[in-house]
C-alpha cells in the first residue's frame, strides 16, 4: 500500500470506537469521490478521499472502529498502520460513553500524535442530563477539543476550519505522564517514532518483529494507569444534573432481557416479515403496482407495439387472430381485431408470438405461426418470459416495492439502535451454533442481499465463524425480493399457518446447520464485544438516505442480471431446451415434491437470481400445501451466481461449491418430507 507520506500527500486519519459517527465525519470532510479498497493482506475495507474541494494533497482516511491501537485482529492492525503514518489524527468520541472512548484518546496522546478531539452526540448527552466541560477537558489533555452533533452538522465546520488550512495549534501533541515520557525517551532510539515506542512497551509483537526487538511486557501496567487517568478526567469534566433513568433506558433493558426481549423480537419478526412484506406490501401494494399498473396497462401496451412488426397470434375467448407478419402487414385483419375489441370489451387478449409461447399448454399449440427467427425474437422480447414484459413487470411492479419496504424497515431498526440489542439478546443462541451475537448483522443483512451479507462476514473474528455464517446464508437466508415474494405467496394462500410452517422449517435448518458445523469444525466461539448505542427515535433524514443508498445499490446490481436471465430463458424457450430441462426436473418436482412441473422453471431461474426464481411461483395455480412446500424448497435452494462468486472470493471455490451442492440436496430432501407430511 502506498501511504500518503510516500506520495507527498498529508494524511489525516479518523479514529474512534465503533458507533461514534466516524462515517458522518468522513462524508462531511471529504470530497464527493470516495475510494474504497481492501487493506493489503486483509479483507478489511478502508475508505479514503481528498479533504475538501481545494487541495488534492491532503488525504482523509477512515479507520475501522477500535477500542485501542494494537495488533489483536485485522481491524486493529489496519487502524494501527494508518494511525502510525498519519500526520494528524481526528479522534471522535461519544459524549454518552466518554469514560470508555477516552481510553483510546489517551493512548493516541501517549503515541505522540498531533490530534483533534471531537466529542460527538452532544444532543444525546444533554437529554441524559450530562454536561461536559469542553474547555477544561482541552486544558487537561493538552489538545484542541470540539463538541459536535454530526448528524445535524453542528460543530463540523469548526473541525474543518481547524484542519484546513493545517493549524499550528494541532502540532500540540497532548500531555503525556512524565514517568511514561521518560520510558518512551529511553526506548525511542530503537524504533522509528514515539508511537511505535509506546506499542513496543505495550508488548505489540508485530512492532517488535518489525524492528527485531524483544517486546516489553508493560501492557497491564500501562492500561491500568491509563484507566485511572481517564476516570480522573471524567470526574473533573462531567456533571450530571439529572441522574433519573430515562424511559428509553428502561426500554433498552427490556429489549435485552431473555424473556421479554425474545417476545419483542418475535413480534418484530411477525410485523416485519409477515405483516409488512407479506400483507401490506406483498398483497395490498403489489396488487396495485403489479396487478393493475404493470399487468393492465404496461404489458398490453408493450405487446401491442411489439405485435406491429413481429408474428403474433391473439386469442380472444374462442376467436383467434393470426398475424404472420405483424399488424402493419395485415391491416384488414387488424381492423377486424379492433372492432371485436370495441364490441367485447370484457374479453382479455392473449398474445402468442410463436409456438414456444405455448410451453405450458402443448395441447393448444398453434398451427399457423411459423417457428422462425423472426417469431422467436418476438417471443424473447414480449412473450411469456419476455425481457420487455415479465422482466420489467417484475423489477418495477414487484421487486422495487418489496426491496424499498425491506430496506426502509431495516433502516428504522438500525437507526433506532435495536440491532445491537438484538445481537446481545441472541448471543446465547448463536454461541451454540458456532458464532457470537455479532453474526446477527450479516444474517439480517442477508435478508436484504445475501451477496452483500457474504461480504460483511468479514466483521466476524475467525475463519471458522465466517464459514459457518456463509453456510447459513447459503442455506437458510432468503434475500429481500425472494423473501417478499414468498411472504406474499404464503399470506395469500395458506395465511398465518403456512407462514408459521415455513418459518419453523427455515429456523430449524438454520439452527441445525450451525449446530452440526459448530460440533465438527475445529475451534471455539469468540466472546461478544459490542457497543450498545442509545435508543433513539429514528430520524427521517437518516432513514431516507440509508434506504435510498441500499435500494439503488440493489437495483443497480439486479437489473443487468435480471435482463440476462430473461434473455437466457427466452432463448431456451424458443429452442425447445426449456421444455427438455423441465422434463429432466419432472421426477423431482412432481414425484418427490408433489408440485406442478412448471416449478422447474423457478429452479432454473433461481440459479441465476434467487428472487427471479421466486417470481415464477406467482404465475402458477397451487394449493396452500404446494405453496408452502415450494416456498421452503426455493428458500433453501442454491445461492445465486453472484453469491457463490463472493463466497469463493472470501473463502475458496471448494467452500462455495460445497455450499452450492449441499443446498440442492438439503432443499429437495426437506421439501420431499414436508410434501409427504402436508399431503397426509
Amino acid at each position: 500500500m502506498n501511504y500518503p507520506s510516500t506520495t507527498g500527500k498529508k494524511l489525516i486519519a479518523l479514529a474512534g470506537n465503533p458507533n461514534v459517527g466516524k462515517s458522518v465525519f468522513f462524508n462531511y470532510l471529504s470530497k464527493v469521490y470516495v475510494d474504497v479498497s481492501n487493506y493489503p493482506g486483509t479483507t478489511v475495507e478502508i475508505t479514503s478521499a481528498p479533504l475538501g474541494n481545494e487541495n488534492e494533497n491532503i488525504l482523509i482516511q477512515d479507520t475501522p472502529g477500535i477500542y485501542g491501537v494494537s495488533s489483536f485482529n485485522d481491524e486493529e492492525r489496519v487502524a494501527r498502520d494508518i494511525i502510525l503514518y498519519a500526520d494528524i489524527v481526528i479522534n471522535i468520541v461519544s459524549a454518552i460513553s466518554l469514560d470508555r472512548d477516552l481510553f483510546l484518546t489517551k493512548q493516541l496522546i501517549d503515541m505522540g500524535k498531533p490530534m483533534i478531539l471531537a466529542i460527538n452526540q452532544m444532543d444525546e448527552a444533554k437529554s441524559l442530563g450530562l454536561n461536559i466541560n469542553i474547555e477544561k477537558l482541552s486544558e487537561l489533555l493538552g489538545i484542541p477539543v470540539f463538541s459536535t452533533i454530526a448528524i445535524t452538522g453542528e460543530g463540523m465546520e469548526e473541525i474543518k476550519n481547524a484542519i484546513y488550512p493545517l493549524s499550528s495549534s494541532i502540532e500540540k501533541k497532548g500531555k503525556v505522564d512524565p514517568i511514561l515520557k521518560n520510558e518512551l525517551t529511553e526506548i525511542l532510539p530503537l524504533v522509528s517514532n514515539q508511537a511505535e515506542a509506546l506499542l513496543l512497551l505495550e508488548g505489540d509483537l508485530v512492532i517488535a518483529e518489525r524492528h527485531n526487538i524483544e517486546p516489553r511486557n508493560k501492557r497491564s501496567e500501562l492500561y491500568s494507569q491509563r484507566r485511572k487517568e481517564v476516570n480522573d478526567l471524567i470526574e473533573e469534566v462531567t456533571l450530571y444534573k439529572n441522574k433519573k433513568e430515562r424511559f428509553l433506558t428502561k426500554v433498552s433493558n427490556i429489549l435485552i432481557d431473555p424473556l421479554w426481549g425474545g417476545i419483542v423480537a418475535i413480534f418484530i419478526a411477525y410485523l416485519f416479515l409477515y405483516q409488512l412484506l407479506g400483507v401490506w406490501v406483498g398483497s395490498n401494494l403489489i396488487e396495485v403496482t403489479e396487478g393493475k399498473i404493470m399487468n393492465v396497462y404496461y404489458e398490453p401496451f408493450v405487446r401491442e407495439n411489439t405485435s406491429q412488426i413481429f408474428p403474433v397470434e391473439i386469442r380472444r375467448g374462442y376467436k383467434i387472430f393470426v398475424f404472420q407478419n405483424g399488424f402493419l402487414k395485415d391491416k384488414e385483419q387488424y381492423k377486424t381485431l379492433v372492432e371485436d375489441r370495441e364490441v367485447n370489451k370484457s374479453i382479455k387478449d392473449e398474445y402468442f408470438f410463436g409456438p414456444s409461447d405455448y410451453i405450458e399448454n402443448t395441447k393448444s399449440a398453434p398451427t399457423k405461426l411459423t417457428n422462425n427467427l423472426y417469431s422467436a425474437t418476438g417471443t424473447i422480447l414480449s412473450g411469456k418470459y419476455g425481457i420487455l414484459t415479465l422482466t420489467v413487470t417484475y423489477l418495477l411492479g414487484l421487486l422495487f416495492p418489496l426491496v424499498l419496504a425491506f430496506y426502509m424497515a431495516l433502516a428504522v431498526l438500525e437507526d433506532s439502535g435495536y440491532l445491537p440489542r438484538l445481537a446481545v439478546l441472541i448471543d446465547g443462541l448463536l454461541s451454540r451454533i458456532g458464532m457470537n451475537g455479532r453474526a446477527i448483522i450479516p444474517l439480517i443483512l442477508g435478508l436484504g442481499c445475501v451477496t452483500m451479507a457474504s461480504v460483511t462476514t468479514r466483521l466476524l473474528s475467525t475463519k471458522r465463524e465466517k464459514i459457518i455464517a456463509m453456510t447459513i446464508l447459503g442455506f437458510a437466508i432468503p434475500c429481500s425480493a425472494q423473501l417478499g415474494v414468498i411472504q406474499t405467496l404464503l399470506a395469500k394462500s395458506g395465511g398465518l399457518s403456512s407462514w408459521l410452517i415455513w418459518l419453523s422449517v427455515i429456523g430449524s435448518v438454520l439452527v441445525l446447520t450451525g449446530y452440526v458445523m459448530n460440533k465438527y469444525l475445529p475451534g471455539k466461539v469468540t466472546p461478544l464485544l459490542i457497543d450498545l448505542p442509545p435508543l433513539r427515535i429514528p430520524r427521517l433524514k437518516n432513514i431516507y438516505y440509508k434506504t435510498k443508498t441500499k435500494v439503488m445499490f440493489f437495483m443497480t446490481e439486479a437489473v443487468g442480471a435480471f435482463f440476462f436471465a430473461a434473455f437466457i430463458v427466452g432463448c431456451m424457450q424458443v429452442t425447445g431446451l426449456l421444455q427438455k430441462v423441465i422434463k429432466i426436473f419432472e421426477p423431482i418436482v412432481m414425484d418427490l415434491l408433489h408440485l406442478p412441473k412448471e416449478v422447474s422453471i423457478s429452479f432454473i431461474l433461481g440459479m441465476v437470481r434467487r428472487d427471479f426464481g421466486a417470481f415464477g411461483l406467482t404465475e402458477l395455480a397451487m394449493t396452500p400445501a404446494q405453496v408452502t412446500v415450494a416456498s421452503v424448497v426455493l428458500t433453501l435452494f442454491v445461492p445465486c451466481i453472484a453469491t457463490v462468486s463472493v463466497m469463493a472470493k472470501e473463502q475458496s471455490w471448494k467452500v462455495a461449491a460445497g455450499i452450492w451442492i449441499s443446498s440442492i440436496v438439503l432443499a429437495v430432501s426437506i421439501g420431499s418430507v414436508l410434501a409427504i407430511i402436508l399431503s397426509a
